[in-house]
């Protein structure tokens, strides 16, 4: 298989390791791009050295645009989405940005210190079509099918 680099945003570090509403990773924007082209897993690594993804520990950042000098922090707690102004960059006409995003686990990840975040650009999907609207409700007559209870 194989892969690009990426380098437009740097994972810096994790910081506050299994610290409960404080634990995050800390990532750099290098150059401008749309954020909803990437996602964030975890890995473990394997016992040939190389590193395997976690089963069910996938973050897609949603859709947004970042800038050279911004930085994003995800949390691992729940929380909600904020944009913060930056310090003022010398020579920047771009003011960076604090941009805090939550990934939602109920408890901290990293206290095991063997688990690695890593970024993922997407770059191609495919999937079944989306289902036609249909009514999900009780429509007031009797249930067809299994017994409603």
């Amino acid at each position: 298989m194989s892969m690009g680099i990426i380098d437009a945003l740097q994972i810096a570090e994790v910081q506050r390791h299994g610290i409960p509403n404080q634990e995050r990773i800390a990532i750099y924007v290098h150059k401008f791009c749309e954020i909803g082209e990437y996602c964030m897993m975890l890995t473990m690594p394997t016992a040939d050295g190389n590193a395997a993804p976690v089963k069910d520990h996938m973050l897609w950042f949603g859709p947004g645009f970042v800038n050279p000098g911004d930085w994003i922090f995800v949390y691992t707690a729940s929380g909600v989405t904020t944009i913060l102004p930056g310090q003022a960059a010398a020579g920047s006409v771009i003011q960076p940005r604090i941009i805090n995003l939550h990934w939602g686990k109920d408890h901290t990840i990293f206290q095991n210190r063997a688990l690695n975040p890593v970024l993922v650009r997407i770059g191609a999907v495919r999937g079944l079509p989306p289902p036609m609207p249909v009514f999900q409700g009780n429509s007031g007559n009797k249930p067809h099918g299994l017994p409603f209870y």
